[in-house]
């Protein structure tokens, strides 16, 4: 999730365009990690030295490594730790913008640095993404924590993106959330939570999206409408659900489920303010709906 939240602070500080980081969420499954790139996120070298060390490259006929110890940038030692290093995704996300041409190391440097002091996160924490940690960088992304029920907010968000890469894909960024008072949209899938607290869910999505989206659910192509509505549907129904169950067994608020409503050309006006997060797929955008 925390390579996700990279992707989303290149597009908020204008850094890359949605089509750079869509064209690179494709293409970073052949991306190899660099030893350059590994270096600069574990504070070894910084993106000038790496230039360097590539300049000399040009020059002789040695490895990356062999020639970064021969610079004294690095030692034997931590060239064999990089290489055997866990590749996490926000640096195959770096390597392939890099690559691409759409960064060079010296911006991905700065970035990575920038974005890893905003939200406190160190290495560690891309490979093992706590509970705690995971909120907190939810609730910074949500930023507005003055609404009611934000706890339940962060919850919802956190466990959101989970199921959009269980359930979906995993090559998608969340765009900056924003409160609404309410939303049109071409087709609308909506389903109300009630218990402890309740309110509105839903995703909105545009013709184009909508059937990509309820294939990759349903793991097969999708022809008809009506089936496309109904794959989606579904899936909010099982996020939902999942949702309903970790609030009771985690902290005994009891919630149940209405049925999913499917609208088309369908404005929502919750009772209480909503909050919409736009969701960038490599596939095109949707945007999911909370109200509670």
């Amino acid at each position: 999730m925390f390579s996700q939240f990279f992707g989303h602070y290149l597009l908020n500080n204008k850094i890359i365009t949605t089509p750079q980081l869509n064209e690179a969420l494709q293409k970073k499954g052949e991306t190899r990690v660099k030893l350059g790139v590994l270096a600069i996120n574990a504070g070894y070298m910084t993106a000038e030295q790496v230039e360097q060390v590539h300049m000399q490259q040009m020059k002789v006929d040695k490895r990356i490594g062999d020639i970064a110890v021969d610079m004294g940038f690095l030692t034997t030692e931590k060239v064999g730790e990089l290489l055997g290093s866990q590749k996490s995704a926000h640096l195959l996300l770096g390597q392939t913008l890099v690559d691409l041409g759409y960064m060079s190391n010296s911006t991905f440097e700065a970035s990575l640095i920038d974005y890893k002091a905003k939200y406190q996160l160190e290495d560690s924490d891309f490979a093992d993404e706590t509970i705690d940690k995971t909120r907190s960088v939810i609730g910074g992304f949500l930023g507005f924590s003055e609404i009611e029920n934000f706890e339940a907010y962060v919850d919802y968000i956190s466990l959101l993106f989970k199921s959009l890469t269980r359930f979906i894909t995993d090559k998608f960024t969340p765009l900056a959330p924003s409160c609404i008072s309410e939303i049109e949209c071409e087709t609308l899938v909506t389903q109300k939570i009630s218990g402890a607290f309740s309110g509105n869910t839903g995703i909105c999505f545009g013709s184009d999206v909508l059937p990509v989206f309820a294939a990759k659910y349903a793991k097969e192509e999708i022809a008809d409408e009506e089936y496309a509505e109904a794959a989606a549907s579904e899936f909010l129904n099982l996020h939902n659900g999942l949702f309903a169950v970790n609030m009771s067994a985690e902290k005994n608020i009891e919630l149940s489920l209405e049925p999913q409503i499917i609208g088309k050309n369908a404005v929502l006006k919750p009772e209480k303010l909503c909050v919409i997060i736009p969701v960038s797929f490599t596939f095109g955008d949707a945007t999911f709906i909370l109200s509670l």
